[in-house]
C-alpha cells in the first residue's frame, strides 16, 4: 500500500529518526513539527523530538 502522511504523535529522540528523515527528504517527503510546520531540526540541546508528521508528494 501506499500512504500519503504519518503523524508521529510520541515521544522519540533524534538518533531513531535522522536516518529515516534522509532518505524520506531524498525521496521528495517533508518532514515537519507537528504544530509550528518547521522542518525538524537536529544536534539541538534536548535531543528529545518534537510530534512531526512526514507527508509525500
Amino acid at each position: 500500500g501506499t500512504a500519503h502522511i504519518y503523524p508521529r504523535l510520541a515521544p522519540t529522540m533524534e538518533w531513531d529518526t535522522a536516518a529515516a528523515h534522509a532518505v524520506a527528504r531524498f525521496a521528495g517527503c517533508r518532514v515537519y513539527h507537528f504544530e509550528t510546520g518547521d522542518e525538524l531540526t537536529y544536534n539541538k540541546e534536548n535531543l528529545l523530538n518534537p510530534w512531526f508528521i512526514v507527508s509525500g508528494q
